[in-house]
């Protein structure tokens, strides 16, 4: 089958996804509007088009439609079908004979008003279209937001098993964080949390983040000026715009992930951690905390809390034994539940149904 992606942009947490589709025997393409910095490469280098300006962003609406004559897909995975670029590659999609399917990161189990109820299945009918998101929600709390949408974690191959990890590098706990230095990624939050604990516990961390425009760079001066005010010259290192390759190194050389941001539609990152068998840490406004099992291989914190962080943080790091096999057990949910051969089973089958 040819999968056709739509999207904005080629994000990192569609890498694996179309790697699985591929070495399951696939056609894939990819139609991306623009690039960024913090995207690779190595799965598939995606098609982009580019803006033809004015209001909206859309691409040059005659080669767009070249290209999906030409490529003739069967199944047209849509970002966000409410943006002008969904909307047209909704339309071409169905003029191109494809089955569409809506992908957003939206909850599967979220509370709708009755007015958005309706507008989803309209959009749903008026498309034939399926709809899948790798959010799950609260399913103890919310019936699914529509009859077409289907839950699809991100799917990841697992990369350091624990019979492989080398713990506690020079006798630390050594703790990464993941994030654009933006203000929502709350990396002041977490170097507090490690000035506290570092009276504790011997502990070093790393904080690697994108720094690419203006906004990053004041966040980030903002992140050395606590930095240095916080005596952690010694204990906390500062990375910015390092390869992918260089940060799934990275993962190997810590022991647990910590995520401390707020507001998170659907992140990626702790799920990259799990496949390198470190537990795992995410404030309760991330929507993928669901890959975190409460206890079993790492905590949710609440958001913007630093004393919860902290004792979050200390819960793990406080029990070496412990941290070993929570570790464990995020690489056995990565197998279980993200693998690749599951996620093809899986989208194939929402593909081939019928509306």
């Amino acid at each position: 089958m040819h999968f056709l992606f739509t999207a904005p942009r080629f994000h990192t947490n569609q890498r694996f996804a179309v790697k699985a589709l591929l070495d399951a025997g696939h056609r894939v393409s990819f139609l991306a509007l623009r690039r960024q910095h913090s995207e690779t490469y190595d799965a598939l280098d995606p098609i982009v088009l580019g803006l033809r300006g004015g209001r909206w962003d859309l691409p040059p609406l005659t080669d767009f439609r070249k290209r999906m004559r030409s490529l003739k897909p069967d199944a047209v995975i849509v970002r966000d079908p409410t943006t002008a670029y969904g909307l047209l590659s909704t339309v071409a999609g169905k003029m191109v004979g494809a089955n569409v399917i809506f992908y957003n990161q939206s909850p599967m189990h979220r509370r709708l008003s009755r007015w958005k109820k309706l507008a989803n299945a309209l959009a749903v009918r008026a498309a034939s279209a399926k709809w899948i998101t790798p959010v799950l929600g609260s399913p103890d709390l919310h019936p699914p937001a529509s009859s077409a949408l289907s839950y699809v974690p991100f799917v990841m191959e697992p990369q350091t098993s624990p019979d492989q990890k080398w713990w506690f590098s020079d006798g630390a706990v050594n703790i990464l964080a993941i994030g654009k230095f933006y203000p929502r990624k709350n990396h002041p939050m977490f170097l507090r949390a490690i000035a506290n604990l570092s009276k504790r516990y011997p502990i070093r961390a790393t904080i690697i983040g994108e720094c690419t425009n203006d906004d990053n760079r004041r966040e980030f001066a903002r992140a050395e000026e606590l930095h240095a005010s916080l005596g952690l010259q010694d204990i906390v290192h500062i990375k910015t715009n390092i390869p992918y390759s260089e940060v799934q190194r990275e993962y190997d050389a810590h022991d647990l992930f910590v995520l401390p941001s707020r507001d998170e539609p659907a992140a990626v990152s702790h799920l990259e951690a799990m496949a390198h068998s470190l537990p795992v840490i995410c404030s309760d406004s991330n929507g993928t905390q669901c890959y975190v099992r409460q206890g079993e291989n790492g905590h949710v914190f609440k958001t913007d809390d630093i004393d919860d962080l902290i004792d979050c943080i200390e819960r793990i790091i406080s029990d070496r034994s412990k941290m070993a096999d929570m570790g464990a057990r995020s690489y056995d949910l990565v197998v279980s539940e993200h693998s690749p051969a599951r996620y093809v089973e899986t989208l194939l089958a929402i593909a081939e149904r019928r509306v």
